[in-house]
């Protein structure tokens, strides 16, 4: 009877405390493991780290798995803190029996009898060191026992351990005191970073080293007890300084990390596709820029593999410590006006739509396009030229000639088409040469088409953590024909680059600068078969750098990049259906359709399957009879200076000067005036210093000094240069 009455009672007490235990466990949900939020870091492609951000405490914590920490720290993290830890279900009865008799004994408490798991509680939920604050610990211990594995709850230890100040977690600590990530610990580093957690405040080696040698000395003492080392592994170990890590880290690649920190707040590792080795190089060379930029200027740079769309590098501005250049604005993504980076699409579109070849007769002259007056940033013209020199020169009138012929609706719609979103409120001339907004991520996209068959790729920024490599992105759109594009590559990257020391890797680069309306940003774009990199240089309040232009400060920076980078494994082949033709000026056809007398220029054009449309005049008609563009004409024959040109119906042979040698000098005290002949009188117009003069004569009082004169028909000229003295 009595044992019977014992069984019910202990049975019903069993069953009271169940059920106050699970009457306490509703009441007491178990907070977030990271209640005050995660402490992201951001990683370069090797798992180097780019910049760290604290929780909302500022804690600092780099998140590591149980598998990426070196084995040898997992052991004696078990052996030294809770052997038992596999086998018990968050509670040890024999330790918290010993430390209930240490305390009662001592009269203070000796060790706590916490499991990792009680650790883990009590980090994620801090209570009092009494006796009702210890069965609170146990209670959250059952309770993350309940809800995890014990390899989560492992995992917890290790990334909420305290290791002093504001780290915690061994990955933040491994790399903060030995520079090094968990993975590559050595057995004396692992076992300092097993004993820290204890007494973080008095344990941390860069207070107290020798208190530090010591409690590491004592683990391992304890590890060669449990036979994880051997004696004379010990006696090696324990007599080895601790060599900390002292080199201070500076945040590489901060303003993208900033940009994916606010885009997914509760990560705990972000990894970019970014090269670390090219990151710091890059970094390092726009420090040295810095030194050459006036006051208030910044620069920024993007580079990008053309093959998966990966931005390897990304600096967003000049030195992200010079706050007095507004370090903590990210110029990659602001936008900004690209002055003339959009003229190679403009040119590529009007190749699609067979509005020109390479080498089409293109009008730079006046012109008003319905009250759009286009000037070039020289305030020159230069007439007659073709669609590849107008290119390379960033001329701005044959830019708009072809953008006017496409329309301003047309081409801004082939941009959204391909998620190259300009910012204006509508479409108009002015977008080609400038009067828009974009950044350098959406040039560093288009460019990079030129060398993928004229498909704009998504960028990508970051790697997805399920994937042991990034995939290339599927989001993918074809904004011009892989003839064309190949065909803008070849007229950008035949233009010689800016004076500058010979790089040790030659590559062909196709390459576009602009500089904005009011000399407020200089950009330099370029791309090569596996690599696109972008520039933009400006103030970023948008105040004026008056005497800068974009191929003197942002191509040379980007030609500098260029440098950082490894040779290009890839060759840009010529796609089927682009030709070589010879046509011939000012028809634009080939040659073979045009008659001999007709034929004033021969060129020798890149074209797609042979086509040669006709020359188009200024506002986009094409000449259906090989006649030089009415307005070109015009404005020539009122110039005269540069090419006079005439109707070729009037063409005849070459024309020579027959009264002057290159380099005779006249008197004016021996000489008025100087006759002038030419193997072909009747039809010469005469020029001096590029001037028409009315008589075939030259007054020498009017002149003196180096004088060139030149004796023209049509477009056929000889030029002599002669010095007059007084």
């Amino acid at each position: 009877m009595i044992i019977k009455k014992a069984f019910i009672t202990a049975l019903f007490t069993l069953l009271m405390l169940l059920m106050a235990a699970m009457v306490w466990h509703y009441q007491n949900p178990l907070p977030p493991i990271y209640p005050h939020g995660p402490a992201t870091r951001i990683t370069a492609s090797d798992q180097m780290t780019l910049r760290a951000f604290g929780d909302k405490l500022g804690v600092h914590r780099y998140h590591v798995q149980v598998s990426e920490v070196d084995e040898f720290y997992l052991n004696a993290l078990l052996h030294y803190e809770d052997r038992w830890f596999y086998y018990h279900y968050g509670v040890n009865p024999l330790a918290l029996a010993r430390a209930a008799v240490q305390w009662i004994v001592h009269g203070q408490i000796i060790s706590g009898g916490s499991t990792l798991t009680m650790q883990v509680a009590r980090l994620i939920d801090p209570h009092d060191r009494t006796i009702m604050g210890k069965l609170h610990q146990i209670g959250r211990a059952i309770q993350l026992e309940w809800y995890y594995s014990k390899q989560d709850i492992l995992s917890f230890y290790l990334n909420l351990a305290p290791f002093g100040g504001n780290i915690e977690g061994i990955g933040a600590a491994s790399l903060k005191y030995f520079g090094k990530h968990p993975k590559h610990l050595n057995k004396n580093e692992a076992a300092l970073l097993v004993v820290i957690p204890q007494k973080p405040s008095r344990f941390r080696p860069d207070r107290d080293i020798d208190l530090a040698k010591n409690m590491r000395n004592k683990v391992l003492n304890r590890l060669q007890q449990g036979h994880l080392i051997d004696a004379e592994q010990y006696q090696l170990f324990a007599a080895e300084p601790i060599k900390l890590y002292d080199r201070a880290e500076y945040p590489l690649a901060p303003l993208l990390s900033r940009y994916l920190r606010n885009q997914s707040p509760l990560s705990h590792t972000i990894k970019t596709t970014v090269d670390y080795e090219l990151q710091v190089r890059l970094s390092r060379l726009l420090h040295r820029v810095s030194t050459r930029l006036p006051h208030r200027a910044s620069a920024a740079a993007l580079v990008v593999d053309n093959h998966s769309a990966q931005v390897i590098a990304y600096q967003g501005s000049v030195d992200f410590n010079d706050l007095s250049r507004f370090a903590h604005v990210d110029m990659v993504r602001a936008i900004r006006s690209p002055g003339s980076t959009l003229k190679p699409f403009i040119y590529g579109q009007a190749i699609d739509m067979g509005l020109i070849h390479s080498k089409s007769l293109l009008s730079d002259i006046p012109s008003d396009f319905k009250g759009y007056k286009p000037q070039n940033l020289n305030g020159h013209f230069s007439g007659a030229i073709s669609a590849e020199q107008a290119l390379q020169k960033s001329l701005n009138v044959p830019a708009v000639q072809l953008l006017n012929r496409i329309t301003p609706a047309r081409f801004d719609a082939n941009l959204r088409a391909a998620n190259i979103q300009l910012v204006h409120e509508k479409a108009n001339l002015s977008v080609g040469l400038g009067g828009t907004g974009t950044n350098l991520l959406n040039l560093a996209k288009l460019y990079g088409a030129l060398a993928s068959h004229g498909e704009v790729k998504a960028l990508q920024l970051r790697q997805p953590h399920h994937l042991p490599t990034p995939q290339l992105s599927p989001d993918t759109v074809r904004i011009l024909s892989p003839q064309s594009s190949w065909i803008v590559f070849k007229m950008l990257s035949s233009q010689s680059a800016p004076d500058r020391v010979v790089p040790s890797t030659r590559r062909e680069i196709a390459w576009k600068t602009g500089t904005s309306y009011g000399y407020r940003d200089f950009w330099s774009v370029g791309v090569s078969p596996d690599y696109t990199v972008a520039v933009w240089v400006g103030r970023p309040d948008s105040s004026p750098m008056l005497g800068y232009l974009g191929a003197t400060q942002a191509a040379p920076i980007m030609f500098d990049i260029f440098d950082l980078l490894p040779k290009d494994q890839r060759t840009l082949s010529k796609p089927e259906g682009v030709e070589q033709t010879l046509i011939c000026w000012p028809s634009g056809r080939a040659i073979s359709q045009v008659p001999q007398d007709q034929c004033v220029e021969q060129h020798q054009a890149l074209t797609i399957n042979g086509m040669t449309p006709p020359s188009m005049d200024l506002y986009g008609d094409f000449n259906i009879t090989s006649q030089w563009p009415a307005k070109l004409t015009q404005w020539l024959i009122t110039r005269k200076g540069l090419h006079p040109i005439e109707t070729p119906d009037e063409v005849k042979p070459s024309i020579t000067i027959t009264s002057l040698r290159n380099g005779q000098h006249y008197y004016r005290s021996q000489l008025d005036v100087l006759p002038l002949a030419s193997s072909r009188p009747k039809e010469t117009q005469w020029f001096i210093n590029h001037r028409p003069i009315s008589q075939s004569q030259l007054s020498l009082r009017n002149y003196q000094g180096k004088t060139v004169v030149s004796a023209c028909i049509n477009t056929l000229c000889d030029k002599k240069t002669i010095y007059i003295h007084p």
